[in-house]
């Protein structure tokens, strides 16, 4: 019995070995940095030009992506000036504060769908709400308006 479990013994010394070599945290990856000075916007563009052009290397790209190369301002102690530009498009238009239903069934689907800052709805006299459109509209703080048509 006495080497039965010696032999027991053995052998789990041996696994658990094995799984402690299997869980041993790998070797942190090596980080690369590269400094970039951008100061104008032709600066910028050559950045970017060079991203792409090392984006084309899949172990570069891989590296990129993982985290295991990472770009950082370049610190010569010169102020960097950053001027604000204009978006490129319009600002969104506001959200419709009055939505309007001219016939129908309005469901609670249908309540949740409208865009945010909707104020009111105007709804024709022969429109029919489902309880829980209400319910969605008393949550969502909208005022339900009825039209004589």
């Amino acid at each position: 019995m006495d080497d039965l479990r010696q032999v027991l013994r053995e052998l789990l010394r041996e696994e658990l070995g094995r799984v402690r070599a299997d869980l041993a945290p790998a070797a942190a990856p090596q980080v690369t940095q590269e400094a970039v000075a951008i100061r104008s916007s032709a600066d910028l563009n050559a950045f970017a030009l060079r991203v792409l052009e090392m984006a084309q290397d899949g172990a570069r790209r891989a590296d990129i992506l993982a985290g295991r190369h990472r770009f950082r301002l370049a610190e010569d102690g010169a102020p960097v000036r950053i001027e604000a530009h204009q978006p490129a498009a319009p600002p969104p238009q506001a959200a419709p504060r009055q939505v309007r239903f001219e016939r129908g069934m309005i469901s609670e689907r249908d309540i949740a769908g409208l865009p945010d800052g909707t104020t009111s709805v105007l709804a024709d006299k022969s429109v029919r709400l489902t309880p829980l459109a209400r319910d969605e509209l008393r949550r969502r703080g909208i005022r339900l308006e009825r039209t004589a048509s």
